[in-house]
């Protein structure tokens, strides 16, 4: 892997694949699987015709890696790459939310991107699994960068079939830009094994990821490995999690703040003799 240079960048980008004819625009597309998942090759094909379409996604897995910018304090390694197809891409040694800020700060040379896709995610992203995510939170860095974005992920039983999800995304995109979505919302979308009926908008919520236990193997000289042991998710009453169990197809706007305005006045009376 090579480091990158401000010419070949504009190279690539004047090479990129997708310009509609009759609609100036540019998508960011990224994923966490890696610039080689099957994924995200399937979501840029299915992008066909709608935009220029700028290819930026990590050199490797790296699933479940939040928001962390683990990479970028060593400097981010930048290497052209083909997807299956042959369309021109970008592979970054970094994660995703790396990957969607050096898209939307260098690699565009200057051009505005309209709206960041990632995915297409093998494995849902629902519930408290919006944390852990790299493909939630490439969309999540986006939003940092004020640009929206649409995360989308698929169930697992889909294999390597992306044709739904696919289809779903390229709906939910040109809508997207017809109609820019509220500013600081992004949309997390996700494709149950067997959809039921018409996507639903639902809340972020529900357990997804659930930690059973973990497994101790003693090394010797007091170190040791714990491994983690997932088990079922507790049962839901509420949120794209349920609806998701349910057999729908979910549609979660989600926005960068975490704060906790319903106690702010309690939290207010808390502090009044703290000095």
């Amino acid at each position: 892997m090579k480091r990158f240079t401000l010419s070949l960048a504009a190279l690539l980008l004047t090479a990129a694949t997708g310009a509609a004819a009759g609609r100036d625009c540019h998508i960011l597309l990224t994923n966490d699987d890696g610039v080689a998942g099957p994924g995200l090759a399937a979501m840029a094909s299915g992008l066909d015709g709608l935009c220029t379409l700028l290819v930026v996604a990590p050199d490797r897995d790296r699933s479940g890696a939040g928001h962390s910018l683990d990479a970028a304090r060593d400097g981010l390694l930048v290497s052209p790459v083909a997807l299956a197809d042959g369309r021109p891409a970008f592979a970054v040694s970094g994660t995703p939310a790396e990957a969607v800020a050096l898209g939307l700060l260098a690699l565009n040379q200057g051009q505005k991107i309209d709206l960041v896709v990632s995915g297409i995610n093998p494995g849902e992203n629902t519930g408290n699994a919006v944390y852990y995510s790299g493909t939630v939170n490439a969309g999540m860095e986006a939003l940092l960068r004020g640009t929206p974005a649409i995360a989308v992920s698929q169930d697992r039983a889909h294999g390597k079939d992306f044709t739904q999800a696919a289809a779903l995304a390229r709906k939910l995109v040109e809508r997207a830009l017809d109609r820019p979505l509220p500013p600081g919302t992004m949309l997390n979308v996700n494709l149950p094994a067997a959809p039921r009926g018409a996507p639903v908008l639902s809340a972020a919520g529900g357990s997804t990821v659930a930690i059973q236990r973990l497994d101790r193997e003693d090394l010797g000289d007091g170190k040791a490995r714990y491994r983690v042991v997932l088990g079922e998710a507790p049962p839901c009453t509420d949120g794209d999690a349920c609806a998701y169990r349910a057999g729908r197809t979910t549609v979660s706007p989600l926005t960068l703040d975490r704060t906790a305005r319903d106690s702010m006045t309690d939290i207010g009376r808390w502090l009044e003799d703290v000095r």
